[in-house]
């Protein structure tokens, strides 16, 4: 297809333009011969299962993806993540002077033809810095921009470390970074969402020491399957592996300051196809052109017909054409293939409760709650997993209450006792609600009706 064609396309000039900067890993002329022993052996990470089927569409292109690791040492000095850290800082200043430079000239050069055009232009973009945010600006510092001298230092880097340890623990080869980040966090600093990286595996290697910040790591999604829910978090100059597919993302600090650098890799024989094709179907939507979306989501899904987030894009090219059936149709299955998207399960509830059908959503929303299992209310949980707990507990609440209201007033004097099994579990969800968020006038209503409710079906 057009799509397939295009995402290999894509593929190898974003290898080749990678491979020139910083290196390939291994003999590329001898991609048959088996790959040489490697100095790492298994007793140097600390591995994290974070479920089959949890890794992105990649996953069965690699050995373990299913994995998370974390090497025993750091593959860094507190003297080189220095390095890196000052390297970052000079290079996003010198960015930052650049682009003042050239804003500062296009002003000139608009107030000049402003006063010529008598404000004729005054609605034209005047610098590409008016509205879009450069890497400078976020506080990151592109490793591709880097100065030469510290480019051909993370070259040394790759080739006697980092390429062996992705080859030793995804059995992957011919690998090159493409490109990746310095990032600087400095408190307070809010989390990123959660996202998957475009690449085949990705690299994190903390460059500031765990006592600097209080927050922080890395949120990875898949970890919920095994129970938990709290951030990854390592010392300076430790590194974390793992396939780019992996649903996760940085955790925000409430105090210090958290630099990080993020390789994000491509293996030369494996173009990713469905990877791609997900992301030029996002662009075709953004554009409107549902055609477009449809055909590359499709591709996708050619090669990765489970992956939940092109069902899902599916599923929104229904829902913007208006098939709302198709679009629950592709939420189901999303839901169903990867339970820990929550979003999933509770948008089929609130669909259910916007058609009125108040207990199909209530079973929807039984079925988040149950997969959740009361994890967000611990103390150090993630907050999106808190907000969607909350939602969750709350819509359900509501649909809850709805049925009660039914039953009351079918059954007039009558037993009603789908309101004395539900209600109590309804009532218990809105305390909890409550206490994350005491000043909502409406959950001490729905609390106060429930409770009137829950006493009038027990006096019958």
């Amino acid at each position: 297809t057009i799509t397939h064609r295009a995402a290999l396309a894509q593929h190898e000039e974003e290898f080749q333009r990678g491979a020139a900067i910083f290196g390939v890993s291994g003999d590329d002329d001898s991609s048959a011969s088996p790959p040489p022993p490697s100095a790492w052996s298994d007793d140097d990470f600390a591995a994290y299962d974070i479920g089959r089927g949890n890794a992105g569409p990649s996953e069965s292109v690699l050995r373990n993806g299913n994995y998370v690791y974390e090497t025993a040492r750091p593959v860094l000095t507190p003297d080189e993540c220095e390095y890196w850290i000052q390297t970052a800082k000079d290079t996003i200043a010198a960015e930052r002077a650049a682009e003042r430079e050239e804003a500062a000239a296009a002003a000139s050069s608009s107030s000049s033809s402003a006063a010529a055009a008598e404000g004729a232009g005054s609605g034209e973009k005047q610098s590409r810095f008016a509205n879009d945010r450069t890497n400078a600006q976020l506080g990151e510092a592109r490793l591709s921009a880097l100065p030469p001298a510290a480019i051909g230092r993370l070259r040394d880097l790759l080739q006697t470390k980092l390429y062996p340890i992705l080859e030793s623990r995804f059995g992957i080869r011919n690998i090159s970074v493409y490109d990746g980040l310095i990032l600087g966090s400095i408190a307070p600093a809010t989390s990123q969402p959660v996202h998957r990286d475009a690449g085949l595996l990705t690299i994190n290697i903390a460059l500031s020491p765990r006592d600097g910040f209080v927050g922080g790591g890395t949120y990875i999604e898949g970890l919920e399957a095994n129970g938990r829910s709290t951030p990854v978090v390592v010392d300076g100059g430790v590194a974390l592996c793992h396939s780019s597919g992996a649903c996760h993302a940085g955790v925000g600090i409430s105090s210090g300051q958290r630099y990080q650098m993020v390789l994000f890799c491509l293996a030369r024989d494996e173009p990713q196809v469905a990877r791609r094709s997900h992301a030029m179907g996002l662009e075709c939507v953004h554009e409107g052109d549902l055609d477009g979306a449809e055909a590359a989501f499709e591709a996708g899904l050619s090669v990765a017909p489970a992956d939940h987030k092109l069902i899902m894009g599916r599923g929104q090219v229904c829902s913007m054409r208006g098939n709302d059936r198709g679009a629950f149709r592709c939420l189901d299955e999303a839901s169903k293939g990867y339970p820990l998207d929550h979003a999933a399960g509770i948008a089929m509830g609130k669909m259910h409760l916007a058609a009125i059908r108040p207990r199909a959503a209530l079973r929807r929303l039984d079925t988040v709650l149950a997969n959740i299992a009361d994890r967000d209310l611990r103390d150090d949980t993630w907050m999106p997993l808190k907000a969607s707990a909350w939602d969750a507990r709350v819509t359900a609440a509501r649909c809850a209450m709805l049925c009660a209201e039914y039953e009351a007033e079918k059954a007039g004097d009558g037993p009603r006792p789908w309101s004395k099994e539900r209600l109590p579990v309804a009532i218990e969800r809105l305390r909890t609600s409550i206490a994350a968020a005491p000043q909502d006038g409406r959950l001490h209503g729905l609390l106060g009706r429930a409770e009137e409710l829950l006493l009038a079906a027990n006096s019958k």
